[in-house]
Formats: C-alpha cells, sequence, structure tokens
C-alpha cells in the first residue's frame, strides 16, 4: 500500500469538507472507497466522486478502471468535479458566434466579406476606400 494525497478541487472540496488528505492504498477505487468511508454519510462525497476525473500525479486517469490503477507511492491524486451546467433556458455558454453578440454556440468565426473596391489587398474589410475618400476629399 502506498500513503497518497487526495487534493480536492471546487465542488468536490466542499463534498469532502478538506481541502486535502492522505490515505494508504493500492489502487485508485481503494484510495475512493476509504475517503468516503471516512465519513458518516459519505453520499453528498461519493455523488460529486461518481461524475468527477481524476489525476494522478498530473496524468488523467482517463476511461480506466479504478480498480485497474496501481498508485505508486507519495502519489498525489487530483479530483476535479464536472463543472455545474447551465439553468435550462439560460444563455448559451462560451464567446458569442459570429459578430453582432448573438450568442449561439462556438465555431469559427464567419469569413471577412470581400473586398468592395474589387482589388485583393490586405484590407479585406473594405476599409481602403474609406482611407481614400478621407484623404482626398
Amino acid at each position: 500500500m502506498a500513503k497518497v494525497t487526495i487534493q480536492y478541487w471546487a465542488a468536490a472540496r466542499e463534498a469532502a469538507g478538506t481541502a486535502a488528505e492522505s490515505v494508504e492504498a493500492g489502487t485508485l477505487a481503494e484510495a475512493l472507497d476509504m475517503i468516503v468511508a471516512r465519513r458518516g454519510d459519505g453520499e453528498r462525497l461519493r455523488s460529486v466522486l461518481a461524475v468527477s476525473s481524476f489525476l494522478v500525479d498530473g496524468a488523467p486517469a482517463g476511461r480506466r478502471l479504478p480498480a485497474d490503477l496501481v498508485l505508486p507511492e507519495a502519489a498525489r491524486i487530483e479530483v476535479l468535479p464536472r463543472p455545474p451546467r447551465p439553468p435550462s433556458g439560460g444563455p448559451p455558454r462560451g464567446p458569442p458566434a459570429g459578430r453582432g453578440g448573438r450568442g449561439g454556440g462556438g465555431g469559427p468565426p464567419p469569413p471577412p466579406p470581400p473586398p468592395r473596391n474589387g482589388r485583393k489587398e490586405p484590407d479585406s474589410y473594405g476599409l481602403g476606400n474609406l482611407w481614400v475618400l478621407r484623404h482626398t476629399g
């Protein structure tokens, strides 16, 4: 068995009631079982752990089964809970799409409009005509 440190983040910290703790365990599954067993009513922590991701010494545990992930001595396990979902009907998450500030998702920005002066030059937004008018006018 290895002595490992478990670091909690965000909702996991709230559910655990501490920022970090140490346990002796051979696998990730054993470590998780031990931290839940330490609490009289560990159901809240168990529910947060069920939807969390884990880093072991900075490397993602990924989809490996916790029982198959053997812990090295002095390993650092980080518990990263899933971010909360926006309320139903709320604004979309992420930056607004396109120009105009209307939401609607990520995606790439729209292509620039064609040049107004018919020439292909660095000024692909048609500002060259404004420059010429301002200086000749």
